[in-house]
């Protein structure tokens, strides 16, 4: 089960109630029952997947052991130029107390102070092309030192009450979301005021200039054909960068007071 910190701020992702913990459930007040096994809590809204989504569902969980390796080894690649940096270098978020993992990255949050105990992690992976049980486990395993709490859910229904977070951070997933904009009003609506809120995700700008790049790229992945959504209403953008040599973005921006 989830540790105490974790389900005070866990809410119904369909009703926004509170949620008790139950015999191997979280459970809202009219017996409406969300399963943890393994420790994973599942909090997916609604729970019928498109086949889109279902299909990259099996995609990451049958990669999810050897994500982390794929990842390095293909996104070196496209630094051609040798311009340019990953989000690694443009994740400047302050000191954090407690996190949450989301999909595509670590999002390095703090929860209120009153809440959350130091070091404490939540991890969250996002229905929609990534609510993968394997994605949680190896995050878990991979940082076993960390009080983290795995949750699965969808970033367009968020179970979390509001102003949960001090900051948050999510890169990778805001291209395959079928509704980017109501995924960062959702984003704004867990962090408090002032709190920094960061997204990403494939972005191809005219600075990566690289010719055989620019033809094959767009056909092996048709988020580089994409824009970044307007920012959300109630969040002022702070900076905007330009990741992976051009090849992806980053926006920083705080929830309005």
């Amino acid at each position: 089960m989830l540790p105490d910190w974790a389900i005070s701020i866990l809410r119904c992702p369909e009703t926004g109630q509170r949620l008790e913990a139950g015999a191997g459930a979280l459970v809202r007040e009219d017996g409406r029952a969300f399963p943890c096994f393994d420790g994973i809590a599942s909090l997916v809204h609604p729970q019928t997947l498109q086949e889109s989504d279902a299909r990259w569902n099996r995609f990451y969980d049958a990669i999810a052991p050897f994500y982390d390796v794929s990842e390095r080894v293909l996104w070196p690649a496209p630094h051609w130029r040798g311009h340019g940096k990953g989000p690694r270098g443009n994740r400047r978020l302050g000191r954090a107390r407690t996190g949450l993992a989301s999909s595509g990255g670590l999002a390095r949050t703090r929860r209120v102070p009153s809440l959350a105990p130091q070091g404490a992690w939540a991890g969250i992976a996002d229905r929609l092309h990534r609510s993968i049980v394997n994605m949680l486990r190896e995050c878990r395993r991979r940082h076993g030192g960390l009080d983290i709490a795995p949750i699965q859910a969808n970033a367009l229904h968020l179970p979390f009450a509001d102003e949960s977070f001090d900051s948050l951070f999510h890169f990778g997933g805001v291209n395959l979301f079928s509704d980017p904009g109501q995924a960062l009003r959702e984003f704004v609506r867990v962090t408090r005021p002032g709190g920094r809120i960061v997204w990403g995700d494939e972005q191809m700008s005219e600075r990566f200039s690289h010719p055989i790049g620019r033809r094959v790229l767009p056909h092996m992945n048709p988020g580089f054909r994409k824009t970044p959504p307007p920012p959300p209403s109630g969040a002022d953008v702070l900076a905007q960068h330009e990741v992976y040599s051009g090849l992806g973005y980053l926006i920083m921006a705080r929830r309005r007071a």
